[in-house]
Formats: C-alpha cells, structure tokens, sequence
C-alpha cells in the first residue's frame, strides 16, 4: 500500500512537472517514403554502463524512436515500444530512444531521466542532437524508425502508433535474418 501511494505520489510529481513545458505530437502518419535509405550510426550508453552502437546490430532490425519527455503521446509511443522489446528482444530486435529535450527544450532535459526510472525503460536512452534527428527525417514527436538489418530505413511512423501496426514491419524483418 505504501508503494502504491508512492508510485501514485512520483506519477502525480512526474505529471506536474512534465506538464510545464509540452512537445506538440504529430498526427499519425506512416511513411515508406524513406525506404532503403541509409542513415547515420550512433552508439549510446546501455543501463548498465556499456556503451551500444547501431552498427553492432547489423543483421538485425532496430527501432529508433524520437521523444520528448514532456510529450504524453511520446510516453504513450514508448509504452508500446516496451510491449515490442518483450516480445521480440530475444529474437535480435534493438530499440534505441533518442530524446529530442536538448534541442526542442532544453528546460526539460532534466526530465529525460526521470522518464527512465518512472516508465523503466529497459532499452537505451540518449539525448539527440538535432543533425542526427534530420538525418532521421525527424519532423516532431513520437516518431519511431525501423532500420533494417543493414542499418538502412525499413520503415518511419511518424505520431503515435500501437504496437499492432509495427509489429508486422518487425515480424518481416525478423523473419529475414
């Protein structure tokens, strides 16, 4: 009960402070547009201190996906992204969240951690500059890119997607490794 009423205390703190400065979301939009295009290689640092980069996942899909920390449907985005790392992490898939707070409001890059811990993002998470965002396609948030096994885009669904509508993208290139 205790823990409940401090989970309910954090959530209602988190909520607060997340609200001061908000992230407009995209409408939901999915783009093939972009296929085959290759992209730029990051590496970010993993919970436990290593240091992960796209380019060790050759072979394999991966899902960058664009946030802002204040923005509800991005925690929304990345909820559904979490239910696609249970699923799939075990069969290769990575997921990389990149937060787009430095650049969009940097007042909030405070917030990125705090997302962490509260939502317990079992992937990695970095700050995005706005050059590698651009590279991306990046055009606001959520917006959530497969890669394919060669690093190249798969597929960008830009707003909030369910995991319904990118897991087919994932099970294909899953299926082709």
């Amino acid at each position: 009960m205790k823990i409940r009423l401090l989970l309910a205390v954090v959530g209602s703190a988190f909520s607060f402070v997340l609200a001061s400065v908000v992230v407009a979301a995209l409408e939901p939009e999915e783009s093939s547009e972009f296929n085959g295009q290759r992209v730029t290689d990051f590496g970010l640092q993993a919970h436990d201190g290593t240091l992960l980069d796209v380019r060790d996942f050759r072979g394999k899909p991966v899902i960058v996906e664009f946030f802002a920390s204040s923005s509800s449907e991005s925690r929304a985005q990345l909820t559904e992204l979490m239910e696609i790392h249970d699923k799939y992490a075990d069969q290769g898939l990575a997921i990389f969240a990149l937060a787009v707070d430095p650049f969009e409001t940097p007042e909030t890059v405070k917030n990125v951690h705090l997302l962490i811990v509260t939502m317990r993002i079992p992937f990695p998470v970095g700050g995005a500059t706005r050059e590698l965002a651009n590279d991306y396609h990046y055009k606001g948030v959520p917006a959530t890119i497969v890669l394919d096994g060669e690093g190249n885009i798969a597929r960008i669904f830009f707003g909030f997607h369910e995991a319904q509508r990118i897991e087919p993208i994932v099970k294909a290139l899953l299926a082709r490794k």
